[in-house]
């Protein structure tokens, strides 16, 4: 209980966060519906879903704009690229453009005297940002990951010995509802937050959920190891503490999800299944404060 409450406080205390400035982060304005006169210079960049806005000749938009849907008149200047998928853009005479015209959808009307100084892509011809090549992990790394994991599930495990229990029992028992439950949760919170990022007041609060979520997918694969910790001790008729269960469990876990991940084509597939499971048998049993119980039962 003691170490419940010291957590429940750091936690309490990571709200503090919200009260941060948005100095130094990244700054977007949203526009959805209405009309709207802009003027002015703005950080950051600009999102359009909808509405009707005018950006008059003073207006500066450090970053780029994006059109989803909407009616926009630019008589302003745009430092970054402009993207059009939806709706109407018109450039008036005094618009300059400083970066490159994307134009994936929605009309286009630019006026004489308008100035693009980029480059104009039109259809399946406007590039994509580069990714960054991910190399592949060296063996090494894999298993110092497999050891830190298998550490934190000795640790949990000793503290929170039910918790992790439960978590397991739901996932391996129940792991088309867990999976299921596991998806839902993944699509709806991460479209919530990245819904919340756009205002900056909330970004703290979008940053702090994905971590939430991060934990809950990482508390998910050490309930799973555990469960296989325990079935490994039963195979070798060899009684084990629940944390070294925990710990010879989560180390196998990771090291065999290592290699299916790995896998072509289908590899991508199972890590997903796998992580939705852990997720969801995280939601249902309130992160092991509960035992789930189908209605059927």
């Amino acid at each position: 209980m003691k170490t419940a409450r010291l957590l429940l406080i750091l936690a309490s205390l990571s709200l503090l966060l919200t009260a941060c400035g948005a100095n130094g982060l990244y700054q977007v304005t949203l526009i959805t519906d209405g009309e709207h006169q802009l003027t002015g210079a703005y950080p950051g960049d600009l999102l359009m879903l909808g509405g009707k806005a005018t950006l008059l000749p003073d207006f500066t938009l450090q970053g780029s704009l994006h059109l989803v849907s909407g009616q926009l008149d630019l008589h302003g200047q745009v430092f970054g690229d402009v993207t059009l998928l939806g709706g109407k853009l018109t450039l008036g005479p005094s618009a300059c453009l400083g970066g490159n015209l994307n134009l994936g959808g929605g009309t286009f009307h630019p006026s004489p005297g308008s100035v693009i100084e980029g480059h104009t892509h039109t259809g399946s011809g406007i590039p994509l940002p580069d990714l960054p090549e991910q190399n592949a992990t060296p063996p090494g790394g894999t298993l110092l990951n497999a050891l830190l994991f298998g550490l934190a599930a000795a640790f949990l495990t000793r503290y929170f010995p039910r918790s992790i229990a439960r978590v397991g029992e739901a996932a391996s028992r129940h792991a088309l509802v867990s999976g299921s439950v596991g998806l839902l949760v993944a699509v709806v919170g991460i479209s919530l937050l990245v819904t919340m990022a756009y205002t900056i007041l909330l970004i703290p609060i979008s940053l702090l959920g994905l971590f939430a979520l991060g934990l809950a997918a990482v508390f998910g694969w050490i309930g799973l190891g555990a469960t296989a910790g325990n079935l490994i001790g039963r195979v070798l008729n060899r009684p084990l503490s629940p944390a070294k269960s925990a710990f010879i469990g989560t180390l196998a876990f990771v090291l065999v999800l290592e290699l299916i991940t790995s896998l072509p084509l289908v590899g991508d597939l199972l890590g997903i299944i796998v992580a939705a499971i852990g997720l969801g048998a995280v939601s249902l049993t309130r992160f092991g404060f509960q035992t789930f119980i189908p209605a059927t039962e």
